[in-house]
């Protein structure tokens, strides 16, 4: 095996491995990472090939500044990057790739290294041989957050897992009027967004408006809008992202608080959870719901989440300073 520095001229090949990949999402894809401005990340993703010059895995990357050092991370511009492999990617090959990126990274004079690896339920088949091959070289989980994800596998009445306090409001919903269906109005929403993040915990939202719209025309069928309407106004929503081919990703959750007596939400969440039953989705993924990088717990949220059958996913990031 051997490492590559990534280079544009690899960018089809390599979106097309992630494609491809047992454990990969579109987050990996150079489409994805490319979003950001040039100069806004020092990426030195890299790509690791076999004996007959094949692509094997690839590491989405950069390099962060932290007490003067520099530390080698999965790329700051996605939610988990990790190590991506390839079907046939097994544990002699895992135990052989870390030795092979500690050393690179040893030369390139970085002081740590950091993987936020691939939440398990993105992957299409299992890969934790990547994870124990970062344990068996010295790395160690340095962040462990907890997000809240619901299977839809297999479930014929949704409803089961819901407590009834869930279902009560949804009926509210229901009952007052509210409507639920999918939208292209990504600007009153964004308001809606906006204004919820800075009374509720005074900051914006991770990506601008026009960050938002450049990803919905690069990913224009991956990523969908279910806002819900009352007497014609939008008054909340929930920003989803189609990762992958098993995952709902709920990454932007929002609510006009004015209207949170009409329990608009509930409503969203349902209407949600029964499209992707429908459509043959493996989970939805509510996200974290830790915040200070795992630090502290917002109880409400997790009790939000997990009324509607959600349980918790481990998102870890490993490191290992050389």
């Amino acid at each position: 095996m051997k490492i590559k520095t990534f280079t544009d001229d690899y960018e089809s090949k390599w979106d097309s491995f992630v494609q491809n990949s047992k454990n990969g999402t579109f987050m990996q894809q150079r489409k994805f990472l490319n979003y950001h401005s040039k100069g806004k990340f020092h990426d030195c993703s890299l790509m690791i090939f076999d004996t007959q010059d094949r692509i094997v895995a690839v590491i989405p990357a950069a390099l962060k500044s932290e007490n003067n050092s520099s530390i080698f991370c999965s790329h700051p511009g996605a939610s988990h990057g990790g190590i991506i492999i390839n079907q046939t990617f097994d544990t002699e090959k895992a135990l052989s790739l870390i030795p092979l990126l500690i050393e690179h990274c040893k030369g390139m004079g970085v002081k740590a290294i950091e993987m936020k690896m691939v939440p398990r339920i993105y992957h299409s088949w299992p890969s934790d041989e990547i994870d124990f091959s970062l344990r068996y070289f010295g790395f160690s989980p340095e962040i462990s957050e907890l997000a809240t994800a619901l299977p839809l596998k297999n479930i014929e009445n949704y409803e089961l897992h819901m407590e009834k306090n869930a279902i009560r409001n949804r009926n509210k919903a229901i009952n007052r009027g509210v409507i639920v269906k999918e939208s292209n109005d990504l600007a009153s929403y964004w308001k809606i967004l906006e204004s919820n993040l800075s009374k509720r915990h005074n900051t914006l939202p991770t990506h601008t408006y026009n960050e938002i719209i450049d990803l919905s025309k690069r990913f224009p069928e991956k990523i969908k809008l279910f806002s819900a309407f009352y007497e014609e106004k939008m008054i909340a929503g929930v920003l989803v992202f189609i990762l992958n081919s098993s995952v709902l990703n709920c990454f932007y959750i929002c609510h006009d608080e004015k209207f949170q007596h009409v329990r608009p939400l509930n409503l969203v969440f349902s209407t949600l959870i029964h499209w992707g039953v429908n459509e043959g989705f493996h989970f939805v993924d509510w996200g974290i719901s830790t915040e200070k990088k795992g630090k502290a717990v917002n109880q409400g949220l997790f009790k939000f989440k997990e009324g509607f059958g959600g349980r918790g996913v481990l998102r870890e990031t490993y490191k290992l300073t050389l």
